[in-house]
């Protein structure tokens, strides 16, 4: 019976086969029109053992397997009669496949070859999404999701997608950060732009302050002034030339050309095609933009005069005056202003119609010549005089052509200072300047508009005198005898192409300090470029640009490197772990340099040779570390530099302390490596935004001096041992 069971079981197999081979022979010269070696299309083949035994572990009569072996298999896949496709392995997972050879001119089709069970593809191609709902950050900053998908048998993932967008002022969270209308309310927690101030006792503005002097957010009067690309805060919402950098390298959109002698929309002319209308009380006329100046071709109201003529252009000639031309008035000159005079006064006086009439009877008013014209003939020889102009005096600012060169007003400086008259020229304390404009003494502010009694450029005495080596407050103490301590600083630069302005801010900012840290050896100082694109090479170095050295070589140093701004590897954390090795006990470094490799992804090394970085830091000095990056930190060595390596390192250092300049949305948003947690560790530092604003630059770094060389930080407070159980 068992030898029945086994013959019938082994008929069932061999039908099965055959009708397999039928149906793939039908399917093939169908989908690929013949012989394919190499499909891709998945089949199901039924799990059978190389002897051909039953299931029951009796022998088979069947012929043993004549499955060539794989040197013969080029000679199957040349044969018409044989077709090779991939089926799937069974009982292992979909992604395994075999090759499987058939000859299907034999009766019943028998198999010729069968390869190995090999990894053929990545993924089940029955399922298509494999995860979803995965977290991610969109090209422009905002939290969304994505799906791993498989795709023809290969793993792929979707665009990272997101519901969120720019805030805007609509009582929506729209970049989905969890604050709604964030930096886009006013400070009377309204959309818009602010009240101004009125005297109604009320404070209008919401700055805490009544009726004072009308002054919005920013301390000046009227409303907010509205933000433009200059690299200043002037909305003082806290952001600087927010928008898009248009093509004179700013954000926001380009400015219109104006009438100031620069180049506005950044086009390559000054000033062209600057046409308006003006009107005086005497006529509308149009104005050219000349020099940076506006002229107005309009006919200006001159002082009335006697000539029976409309000077002032109110209606009426001659008004308020004794214009009687008597025998008296003969030879006395009366001033007038009158074309073709350019400028300055002229004069006329009374004449007889008839110079031969000795009586003189008939009088009248002669035209208006320039002074000269009534001189006596006393002039040096050589001197001539246009009577068609008047008198030169020296240019006064008074929105007058004084010296009569067809300009008003023109290079009229004055000094200005603000600060008591006995600081000036005490300490760091300077005067500024100040120039007119159509008889008004002040300056140009940085979006280049003229502001009444602005003075430019003056050093006003400081709040308190800072331990800078110098006398900020101008009291003629130096430091108030504070003493530098002994400190080396770090500085670890991003030179990706988005930090151009900002890095000119901090090179303006040390610049200030030049005068007086020269010539101390008390403070070295010391540089790092991150992201260094080397031209040529696709590469983009960890370079230690100089060791610690005195200030002036320092400077000379960064101001002569000759950086490159096209980098995109920000490898701070790596700049990070190589500075700080040598100054941490050789059990506190989780790895030696030796053992660091840089990531094969990245066209990322060092200069010098990691293994030759040794930052020279003096053993009786504070340390202190200030990173200036618009983006968050970053490792390409393997293993990775995490956050919590570099902090515990910086727990273990001798006197360390990390600053970071970065950008503010990093700390905003709650990016997982925006320097907090390095700042925290040590000896304590500080996060500062990052801003072109040098000034804003030069006061935080500053304070960086004042609490380490100076030694004006407050002591950090000791954790509080948790209670005992």
């Amino acid at each position: 019976m068992e030898k029945i069971n086994a013959l019938v079981k082994k008929i069932v197999i061999n039908l099965a086969l055959a009708c397999f081979a039928f149906l793939f022979l039908v399917g093939c010269s169908n989908e690929q029109g013949g012989n394919s070696n190499f499909t891709q299309d998945l089949y199901l083949y039924p799990d059978l053992d190389a002897a051909g035994d039953t299931e029951d572990g009796s022998e088979d009569d069947t012929p043993q397997d004549t499955t060539p072996e794989i040197e013969d298999t080029y000679s199957i896949w040349t044969d018409p009669c044989v077709d090779c496709a991939w089926y799937f392995c069974g009982s292992l997972d979909v992604i395994y496949q075999k090759q499987i050879c058939i000859n299907n001119c034999n009766i019943p089709s028998t198999v010729v070859y069968e390869g190995e069970c090999e990894e053929h593809l990545e993924c089940n191609p029955a399922q298509h999404i494999l995860e979803a709902n995965i977290p991610c950050i969109t090209p422009e900053g905002y939290p969304g999701v994505k799906e791993k998908i498989c795709n023809k048998g290969q793993i792929q993932y979707t665009n990272c997608a997101s519901e969120c967008s720019e805030e805007v002022c609509d009582n929506i969270d729209n970049d989905c950060d969890g604050d709604i209308d964030e930096d886009v309310l006013n400070a009377c927690g309204e959309c818009g732009d602010l009240p101004e101030e009125i005297c109604d006792f009320i404070d209008n503005n919401c700055d805490g302050q009544i009726d004072e002097g009308v002054a919005n957010a920013c301390g000046g009067c009227g409303k907010t002034p509205e933000e433009v690309c200059d690299g200043i805060d002037n909305d003082c919402d806290g952001e600087v030339d927010e928008g898009q950098t248009n093509a004179c390298g700013k954000c926001g959109p380009l400015d219109d050309e104006i009438c100031d002698g620069i180049d506005n929309d950044c086009d390559g002319f000054i000033d062209e095609d600057l046409i308006d209308k003006c009107s005086t009380d005497c006529e509308e006329n149009l104005q050219y933009c000349v020099g940076g100046q506006w002229i107005c071709t309009a006919k200006q109201p001159l002082e009335e005069v006697c000539n029976g003529l409309d000077d002032d252009c109110d209606g009426k000639a001659d008004e308020g005056l004794d214009c009687l031309c008597t025998q008296q008035d003969i030879g006395t000159l009366f001033k007038c202003q009158e074309s073709p005079l350019i400028c300055g006064a002229g004069y006329k006086t009374c004449e007889c119609v008839d110079p031969n009439d000795p009586t003189c009877a008939e009088l009248q008013l002669t035209e208006c010549l320039a002074v000269c014209h009534w001189l006596p003939q006393t002039l040096s020889p050589g001197t001539t005089c246009d009577k068609y102009l008047g008198e030169i005096k020296p240019e006064e600012c008074n929105n007058h052509d004084d010296n009569c060169n067809q300009l008003t007003d023109e290079n009229l400086f004055a000094g200005c200072y603000s600060g008591p008259p006995q600081t000036m020229y005490v300490g760091i304390c300077l005067p500024g300047e100040m120039t007119c404009l159509a008889g008004t003494w002040g300056n140009y502010d940085d979006n280049n508009q003229f502001v009444k009694k602005l003075c430019l450029d003056e050093v006003p005495p400081g709040p308190e005198d800072l331990c800078n080596g110098t006398d900020s407050n101008c009291d003629g103490k130096i430091d108030e005898d504070k003493e530098l301590e002994p400190t080396d600083i770090l500085f670890v630069v991003d030179l990706s192409g988005s930090m151009v302005e900002e890095i000119n801010a901090v090179m303006t900012a040390l610049n200030k300090f030049a005068a007086h840290y020269s010539d101390s050896d008390v403070v070295k100082w010391g540089l790092v470029f991150t992201a260094s694109y080397v031209p040529n090479a696709w590469k983009e170095n960890v370079v230690l640009q100089t060791d610690l050295v005195d200030f002036d070589t320092f400077m000379s140093i960064f101001i002569n490197s000759g950086y490159s701004l096209n980098g995109g590897s920000e490898q701070n954390y790596d700049a990070i772990y190589l500075a700080i090795h040598n100054l941490i006990g050789a059990g506190g470094v989780p790895y030696p340099l030796a053992d660091l490799t840089w990531n094969s992804s990245w066209t990322t090394e060092s200069v010098p040779p990691k293994e030759q970085w040794n930052i020279s830091w003096r053993e009786d000095a504070k340390h202190v570390i200030i990173i200036f990056s618009d983006e968050e930190g970053q490792t390409y060595l393997t293993p990775s530099i995490t956050e919590n390596i570099l902090v515990n390192m910086i727990n273990l250092a001798d006197e360390l302390a990390v600053y970071a300049f970065t950008h503010h949305w990093l700390i905003d948003l709650g990016s997982p490596n925006n320097y907090e947690a390095l700042a925290n560790a040590g000896m304590g530092g500080k996060v500062y935004p990052l801003t072109m604003k040098a000034i804003e630059m030069y006061n935080n770094l500053l304070e960086i001096l004042d609490e380490t060389a100076c030694g004006n930080k407050a002591p950090k407070p000791t954790p509080t041992p948790p209670p005992a159980p």
